[in-house]
């Protein structure tokens, strides 16, 4: 067995170091210590481990788990414990509803149909064809009902009513859990996209498509205008694929399975910060030039 040169685990924990650290911004900006992604990094080898290394319907072995993920078997034990202990049912449930939620947060807060003529998440009455909170439940909660959105998002300190019966979002939002919904949003979305990402195995036939484009503008207005251009194209696919999907139950096109086959899209539109720190500092420094200049000569 050859073992791997030390280049190769550099490259690996260079990468694994970018991965993980959006997440660490994430929790720090929580005020969350280490301890937590410890913790929860070992959860997650544990889980992995039964499930690719122990052959289905077969025992749980403590030995054979901490050879595969480098714990002790004390630890193997413990987090097995931990993990028995903790009833699923309504945190399962729970975790259902938030994930709801926040994409219906998300679409309030990226497509411009529901955006005000600044840019920010427009207020929205409750009732409409167009720009309403319905109207946003439907396009991006799934066969959940406005309610049960509404109730979840109040529950999450997210929004408030306006004066007109409206729902806007909070102006200044509960600062406690706040990031902990970002990460829960992103441990959804991440299994999907690292899957579409992954090199596809050679015995699979249809392999699951993955494109990106980046590309580096010359000004802020640049970047303003591919975000109002590219965010309505997102927004009309995601909605076209609504459509799609929800006709799919009385379709009859091939053979069905019992279990359904789960499929999906997405879309992400990104702007980076370097350009907008950059003309900040080019302007600050301008601003001292000038101040600097009409100081008189003595």
């Amino acid at each position: 067995m050859r073992l791997k040169s030390t280049k190769a685990d550099q490259g690996t924990e260079g990468s694994l170091l970018e991965l993980l650290l959006p997440v660490a911004r994430l929790l720090i900006g929580d005020g969350m210590g280490i301890d937590k992604l410890v913790h929860a990094a070992k959860r997650a080898y544990l889980r992995a481990a039964v499930e690719n290394v122990l052959p289905d319907g077969h025992r749980i072995n403590v030995s054979r788990l901490s050879v595969a993920t480098g714990m002790t078997r004390k630890e193997i034990s413990t987090l097995l414990r931990g993990s028995r202990d903790k009833s699923r049912g309504n945190v399962d449930s729970q975790r259902r509803g938030e994930q709801r939620a926040l994409r219906v947060l998300r679409g309030w807060s990226s497509d411009p149909r529901f955006q005000s003529h600044s840019g920010r998440p427009g207020s929205l009455q409750y009732r409409g064809s167009t720009k309403s909170f319905t109207y946003l439940v439907k396009l991006y909660g799934g066969d959940v009902t406005p309610k049960a959105v509404q109730r979840e998002l109040e529950r999450m300190g997210l929004i408030e009513l306006t004066r007109g019966g409206g729902l806007r979002l909070r102006a200044t939002r509960k600062s406690a859990g706040i990031e902990a919904y970002q990460i829960s949003d992103l441990a959804r979305l991440f299994e999907d996209f690292a899957f579409a990402v992954m090199r596809p195995k050679a015995n699979v036939e249809s392999p699951s498509f993955f494109g990106f484009k980046d590309s580096t503008v010359p000004s802020m207005s640049d970047a303003a205008f591919f975000m109002s251009r590219f965010s309505r194209r997102a927004a009309a696919l995601l909605e076209d694929f609504e459509e799609w999907s929800g006709g799919r139950d009385s379709a009859t096109t091939g053979s069905q399975d019992a279990a359904g086959v789960r499929v999906g899209l997405g879309v992400y539109l990104l702007r980076s910060g370097h350009m907008a720190a950059t003309d900040t500092a080019v302007k600050t420094r301008n601003r001292r030039d000038r101040a600097v200049s009409q100081k008189p000569r003595k």
